[in-house]
């Protein structure tokens, strides 16, 4: 499933970003791989947008289970959003990377055709063949799950075009601010 996929991305890069700067590197606020860091955020983000706003995940502490799924679903995503206002330099997104971001969902997707061309099923046991109703070919037709990937795929690189602008605006002020601090001295 996407949420294992985006989570191990994520929990991947900031356990190598956290042995980095405990080892001394990457100190000063400067992300170690931007645009892998850009990816894995991007990939949790979409797994908690596409959990509340597509699938209507609701949250529940009824099981371990349930827990856990709210850790993957939005606990993961809401520490990885937040990593970059709090301990990132703003300025460090580039305009290409919205689409280098997008290939995290891209990559899960080659990989559910792969297994569904092989005969194979990636169906969460409610007796489809897909693991999420807006890519269930048998009941959407290969047009209307192309739809949903294409408008999926549109959203996630304009998502990331407005990262890429909050980046540059946050860039642009904290420059500012630091050269109105300077003539002050």
């Amino acid at each position: 499933m996407f949420t294992t996929q985006s989570n191990l991305l994520c929990a991947g890069y900031f356990t190598v970003a956290a042995l980095r700067l405990w080892m001394g590197r990457d100190r000063g606020g400067r992300a170690f791989a931007p645009a892998l860091k850009g990816m894995a955020t991007m990939g949790v983000t979409v797994t908690l947008l596409v959990a509340w706003l597509i699938l209507g995940m609701s949250i529940g502490f009824s099981s371990a289970s349930a827990a856990s799924l709210l850790g993957l679903h939005v606990l993961v995503p809401i520490l990885a959003v937040a990593d970059w206002p709090l301990f990132s330099s703003a300025g460090s997104a580039r305009w290409k990377d919205p689409w280098l971001w997008v290939l995290a969902p891209v990559g899960y997707l080659a990989e559910f055709v792969l297994v569904l061309v092989s005969g194979g099923s990636l169906g969460a046991g409610h007796g489809s063949r897909a693991p999420y109703p807006f890519l269930d070919v048998d009941a959407l037709g290969v047009g209307g799950v192309t739809r949903n990937v294409i408008a999926m795929a549109i959203g996630v690189i304009l998502l990331g075009y407005l990262a890429v602008v909050a980046d540059k605006m946050a860039a642009f002020f904290t420059h500012r601010r630091e050269r109105q601090q300077g003539e002050r001295i």
